[in-house]
């Protein structure tokens, strides 16, 4: 009896978390020197996860070998594949039908609102027209975004029908989503859920718009304290959401929410896995909860009940300062605050530099603490001026 890893992260340690678990491990990987690649049975390294249909096909033969009882996939990427593998090999786990509807956002938005759960007016791209009939509808700003993407990447904010005309001169429309710009600020809801229904629900704030690191903008997430009304509210959205979508035993979720200056909330989108980026460290130093871990455990069941704090006294934030077009002059060499737990410099002085296309492309980034909201949101405002006071581009 095996268990089919899908690996794409080193963060995911597949190995460690399931070491208990009485099975031999399996993994497929696109990542050199995997961790612990050792404690597995079978190793098998990809160039490119992504090109055609390797991995299902080698994942099919594999199971000729063994059986499998679950396969575990953590990237957005690699869910809807898993699923197809679960089905087709009789497996338990996330169906398609599931999987579906967390990836594809024009369905998922279609089950919302078929659940009464606002989102922004939207529509699926086939043709120019369509997106001509909808700016006609709805005014500008409108946004463009694949209908399956993730990590806010190859998102467009249009304030014009000629910007749009630039994004899909060399590009077809297939594939691509449109929809009602919303004015606010966004939240997220991440956790997990198990098979025997415990669940942890963990609310958060990005630190700025979600987009802001296209215009080189710092960007970042903060925990937020769950007693408030606000956070209250935002749970109990993502509780709802994940009741109008297809069931799935274990659950790994991150819901992105709008919160509106109307105080309304309106449901962006929500997936099926943990939230990437540093979310899940900043969770962990707040909650004491690795929910990485916890999902991948309660995938193969060998969790039995979900252990977390309740009641923190320390909340976390992230801190990236994006690339942008220039050359990197100067980065600082220490830090001065006691309250920034981790600095990592990943740029590198006299480098030059592109656009940022997703919100990982950065040159600094750190995590800081506060003893509560407050506290934490001054750190934040400091910690950001010195930021941009140490880090010079030309």
């Amino acid at each position: 009896m095996s268990i089919l890893c899908l690996g794409r992260s080193i963060k995911i340690n597949y190995a460690k978390w399931l070491k208990d678990a009485g099975q031999e491990l399996w993994l497929l990987t696109s990542v050199p020197q995997f961790p612990l690649q050792h404690d597995y049975r079978f190793v098998r390294q990809l160039d490119n996860f992504d090109s055609g249909e390797e991995v299902l096909s080698i994942a099919t033969e594999l199971a000729k070998h063994t059986v499998f009882t679950h396969i575990l996939p953590h990237s957005e990427f690699d869910l809807v594949r898993a699923a197809q593998l679960r089905e087709y090999l009789g497996i338990k786990g996330q169906s398609v039908k599931s999987a579906m509807a967390y990836r594809d956002k024009v369905l998922m938005k279609e089950y919302l609102e078929k659940a009464d759960i606002e989102v922004a007016p939207f529509k699926r791209l086939n043709n120019w027209t369509d997106i001509l009939l909808f700016c006609k509808k709805y005014p500008f700003p409108v946004v463009i975004k694949p209908v399956d993407g993730c990590s806010s990447k190859d998102i467009l904010v249009a304030k014009e029908l000629s910007e749009l005309a630039t994004f899909f001169q060399h590009k077809t429309v297939e594939g691509w989503m449109i929809e009602k710009f919303i004015d606010g600020e966004m939240y997220h809801v991440n956790g997990v859920i198990t098979e025997n229904g415990d669940a942890f629900f963990a609310p958060c704030a990005y630190i700025n718009n979600a987009l802001d690191f296209k215009i080189a903008g710092i960007f970042g997430s903060r925990t937020i304290e769950a007693t408030t009304p606000l956070a209250k509210r935002l749970v109990e959205l993502t509780k709802k959401t994940i009741s109008a979508l297809p069931a799935t035993s274990v659950l790994g979720f991150h819901a992105e929410i709008f919160h509106t200056s109307q105080d309304k909330l309106i449901l962006c989108e929500i997936a099926s896995r943990t939230a990437g980026s540093l979310t899940g460290e900043l969770i962990e130093k707040t909650w004491g909860i690795n929910i990485h871990e916890s999902w991948i455990k309660a995938c193969a069941g060998n969790i039995k009940k979900l252990q977390y704090n309740s009641s923190p006294d320390v909340y976390a934030a992230s801190i990236r300062m994006p690339v942008r077009t220039s050359t990197l002059l100067m980065l600082p060499v220490s830090v001065p605050f006691d309250w920034v737990s981790t600095m990592c410099i990943s740029g590198t002085s006299g480098g030059k530099y592109n656009q940022a296309t997703t919100y990982t492309d950065d040159v600094v980034s750190a995590v800081i603490t506060g003893k509560d909201d407050k506290q934490l949101q001054e750190h934040i405002t400091t910690f950001i001026k010195w930021l941009e006071h140490n880090v010079v581009w030309m």
